[in-house]
């Protein structure tokens, strides 16, 4: 639309600049506008993107998230997260859901790039690979309370599970491998055969890996014929090739898109996460024993401040671990926690305190600039009404070793939920990250309600209903969901969409401008 404007823009020009000449105006006006601006994609190409050196290219056996997004141009996945965290088919047509048991359909005709279909066998095979997998694996998770497994047809694969369906969906966003390649001698490690939109060239070790275009891949064929994938160490690394054109696309914490110049972060496109921000409690301490005190506290979190001039913001605000972006959730009857020194002050008077009696630090990690930043906020809003606190920002080491001891008072942290919003970690009695030793009967049954919704729609009525409780009691106090950014220079145009597990799932619609 803007090259049809700029275009139509020009011909006016031409026109004007030759009122005194009649046939040129006559030329010009005989011009077909839509012949002179449309501009086609154009097939061809390379681009080069980045990643840590891998220790295998099998995404079932990877550890590491920055290789899984380019194995992911290689395999294509069963179902995946669209932008509103919402399950979509992919590899697979359907599935449809009965008691314990998931029957998924795969679509026909879809081929691996060495022309062997894709079955139900592969789906086995993967499954079978999935349980076999270490814990720290990216998908390890999707193989949790698997009791079963058998083919039913060459397209259809009959799952059983040992606990409700709700968010089944979520489990089935693995990429499928091939059997007829993994389960023979010539397989290797680092030398991939897959479904996606691109296959593998070449690995240099330590140096980078060559992609071209599939001509099977199961949206066509992509108009960029090539990709050079670098293999880099950090983060930082990425950016700076990223500024000197090295790197034509790469994905960005929010807190590292300051770093880019103007240029390129007027090319980035944001989408949500499930990177939850929040502040934690000892409750053990008798401050933060009483729910009214929390409550109050609440009214005292400058969010806004937090969101706006820290996230830039690119956040999410929520209360509670249960993300707002996921279509699942309505919020409905939930207590936003609105930033009120009246209502604190009620709230803290009627748990017993006062202002003037809270004398604590703030514990966070020093790395990360954005939660010591937010925690001097933070403390500053407490003290402005009369509290007496600091921050304390120790080493990464340090701050995850108090946590565990329980050697703290408040703390700022984070963590990245499932897309199933499985918040059982951070506040169930038993959670490997519920550092605070909350313990509430109630919490815990409605946490068990989420995963054993055995249909859709009991799952969101049981999300919502944990989500209004955590709202009221505050286990935890949530800042809010963070955002990731996909950057891009100026060389890539198309469409870019990209989603919490599929950053480059619309590769296919990109070229090269």
């Amino acid at each position: 639309m803007k090259l049809r404007a700029i275009s139509a823009l020009v011909i006016c020009c031409l026109l004007l600049s030759g009122c005194g000449n009649e046939q040129v105006a006559e030329e010009n006006s005989n011009l077909n506008a839509e012949q002179v601006v449309e501009a086609r994609p154009s097939v061809g190409g390379t681009i080069t993107l980045a990643m840590h050196k891998p220790e295998t290219l099998n995404p079932i056996e990877n550890r590491d998230n920055t290789v899984d997004r380019i194995l992911r141009l290689i395999y294509e996945p069963l179902f995946v997260v669209n932008d509103e965290m919402q399950v979509v088919p992919n590899l697979a047509e359907s599935y449809e859901v009965s008691g314990n048991t998931v029957t998924l359909k795969l679509k026909s005709g879809v081929k691996w790039e060495d022309g062997n279909p894709v079955t139900a066998d592969d789906v086995i095979y993967t499954l079978g690979e999935l349980e076999d997998a270490e814990l720290d694996t990216i998908y390890k998770s999707c193989a949790d309370n698997i009791t079963s497994y058998s083919k039913v047809d060459d397209l259809t694969v009959r799952i059983g599970y040992s606990k409700g369906l709700g968010s089944v969906g979520y489990s089935l966003c693995f990429p499928v491998i091939p059997r007829h390649y993994y389960n023979s001698r010539a397989a290797e490690d680092l030398r991939p055969v897959g479904n996606g939109a691109y296959k593998f060239s070449s690995y240099t070790l330590v140096k980078e890996m060559e992609l071209a275009a599939s001509e099977t891949g199961l949206n066509g064929r992509p108009y960029i014929s090539n990709i050079n994938v670098k293999i880099m160490s950090d983060t930082q690394t990425e950016i700076q090739a990223l500024e000197a054109g090295v790197v034509d696309a790469m994905t960005l914490d929010i807190n590292s898109l300051g770093s880019l110049s103007t240029e390129l972060s007027s090319n980035a496109v944001e989408f949500p996460t499930n990177q939850f921000e929040f502040i934690g409690f000892n409750v053990q301490n008798e401050m933060f024993s009483n729910v009214n005190i929390r409550q109050g506290l609440a009214h005292l979190i400058p969010r806004e401040d937090i969101i706006n001039d820290i996230y830039l913001n690119k956040m999410t605000e929520s209360v509670t671990p249960i993300n707002p972006d996921n279509a699942y959730t309505s919020k409905v009857g939930e207590d936003s926690y609105e930033f009120d020194t009246n209502l604190a002050k009620t709230l803290v008077s009627t748990g017993g305190r006062s202002f003037d009696s809270f004398t604590f630090n703030i514990l966070v990690n020093s790395e990360n600039s954005a939660r010591v930043e937010s925690a001097r906020l933070i403390s500053e809003a407490f003290n402005s009404v009369g509290m007496h606190t600091g921050v304390e920002a120790v080493s990464y080491a340090e701050y995850t070793e108090r946590l565990k001891n329980g050697d703290f008072t408040m703390y700022l942290g984070g963590v990245r939920l499932k897309e199933n919003m499985d918040v059982s970690a951070l506040v169930s009695s038993s959670g490997n990250i519920n550092y605070g030793k909350y313990a509430d009967v109630n919490m815990d049954k409605l946490v068990g309600d989420c995963t054993s919704a055995i249909s859709e729609e009991g799952y969101k009525a049981a999300l919502n209903e944990l989500s209004k409780y955590i709202s009221s009691q505050l286990p935890v106090i949530g800042i809010g969901f963070k955002s990731d950014i996909l950057v891009t220079n100026d060389r890539i145009k198309g469409e870019k969409t990209p989603s919490v597990n599929n950053i480059y799932g619309s590769i296919y619609n990109w070229y090269i401008g």
